[in-house]
C-alpha cells in the first residue's frame, strides 16, 4: 500500500468563503463598505505606529477594531491573490504611447470620485492590478499574513517588542497595503461604475 502524501499550498486562502473565492471583487466592495479609502488608510497607519513604533503613549487603536481591521485586510489580500491573474479596473490606455490622454483621464475621474489615490503612479492608476502584481512579487499571502499576525500581536501588547519586526519589513508591508488599499479602490469604483 502507497503512503499518500498531501500537499498543503503556502497560500491557501482561509477567511474567504466559496462565494467570495468564485467572485473575488465581493470582498473589495465589502472591504470598502465598512469604510472609505481615507479611513482605511488612517487605520493602517495607527496600527503600523502602535504594532512598530515604542512610544510612551497608549496605543490608539482599540483592541476589538484592531482584530476587525486585521480580519478585512487578511480578506483583502486572500481576495487580491486570486485577482491577480485577471486585470480588473484596468483603463483601455496605453500609458506609454497616449500619456497625456492618460493624464486627462486621470484627471476627470480624480473630479468624478470622492477620494482619490495619491500614491500610485500613472501607470499604476491606468492598470491598478500591476500593483497586486507587484506586491506578490515581494511576499506571498502567507508572508503578509505573518508580518501582520506579528503587527496584531505588537499592537495588542502593552510591551514593546523590538526585535519581532525589521524596519524594513514594516516600511516594505505598510507601503504594499497603502498602494493595495488604493488600487483596490480604483478597482472597486470602476467595476460600480461599468
Amino acid at each position: 500500500m502507497k503512503k499518500q502524501i498531501i500537499t498543503i499550498s503556502d497560500n491557501r486562502i482561509v477567511y474567504l468563503n466559496n462565494d467570495e473565492i468564485t467572485d473575488p471583487i465581493k470582498v473589495v466592495h465589502d472591504f470598502f463598505s465598512h469604510a472609505w479609502l481615507p479611513n482605511h488608510l488612517k487605520m493602517l497607519k495607527r496600527w503600523r505606529n502602535d504594532a512598530a513604533l515604542e512610544s510612551e503613549k497608549s496605543k490608539k487603536c482599540s483592541p476589538d477594531y484592531l482584530v476587525y481591521h486585521y480580519e478585512l485586510t487578511i480578506k483583502l489580500i486572500e481576495a487580491a491573490w486570486l485577482l491577480k491573474r485577471h486585470k480588473p479596473g484596468r483603463l483601455d490606455i496605453d500609458d506609454k504611447q497616449e500619456r497625456d490622454i492618460a493624464k486627462w483621464y486621470i484627471k476627470t475621474e480624480r473630479k468624478k470620485l470622492r477620494h482619490y489615490p495619491e500614491n500610485l503612479s500613472i501607470r499604476e492608476i491606468v492598470k491598478p492590478s500591476s500593483v497586486i502584481k507587484k506586491m506578490f512579487r515581494i511576499y506571498k499571502p502567507d508572508g503578509y499574513k505573518k508580518i501582520l499576525h506579528t503587527w496584531l500581536h505588537n499592537a495588542l501588547s502593552s510591551s514593546f517588542i523590538e526585535e519581532s519586526l525589521s524596519k524594513s519589513e514594516v516600511i516594505t508591508v505598510y507601503e504594499q497595503l497603502v498602494k493595495l488599499f488604493e488600487a483596490t479602490w480604483l478597482i472597486s469604483e470602476r467595476i460600480k461604475d461599468g
